[in-house]
């Protein structure tokens, strides 16, 4: 439902250009649907861009009005898009991804996550790195 000339732009998107591609959680849990059997998969593609202080999108949520679940796959897919190229920006070691996510950037801050999930991340990122590598 995002047209692949934003989803494969090699420069910035505009604002009407990043308004339509942060609705993409919504496209992706109105998909999924409302059945039960399907709710962690449907909370995972709607929360996924919340952020634990709040600052994330659609809907602003802070903490753990987040399902778990998302808030684990934020996380991930913040790895998974740092490590991997992207046509706007190079691939990341995990060394580089470490750091970003557990000290902040630009454009990432620890703050965007739940402290627990850091944790964790810190003392298993060994093998977070290790399945990442053996999946390429």
């Amino acid at each position: 439902m995002v047209p692949d000339s934003i989803l494969q732009k090699k420069g910035a998107l505009t604002e009407e250009e990043w308004e339509l591609m942060k609705k993409h959680t919504i496209f992706g849990a109105e998909l999924i649907g409302d059945e039960k059997y399907f709710m962690v998969a449907r909370n995972i593609a709607l929360y996924h861009h919340e952020r634990y202080d709040g600052s994330g999108y659609p809907f602003g949520l802070k903490g753990n009005q987040i399902p778990i679940e998302a808030q684990i796959t934020a996380i991930a897919d913040v790895y998974d898009a740092l490590r991997d190229k992207r046509p706007y920006k190079p691939a990341f070691t995990h060394e580089e991804v470490l750091k970003i996510i557990l000290e902040g950037d630009r454009r990432t801050k620890p703050s965007h996550f739940n402290p627990k999930i850091l944790e964790i991340l810190k003392e298993y990122h060994v093998y977070i790195r290790d399945i990442y590598d053996s999946l390429r």
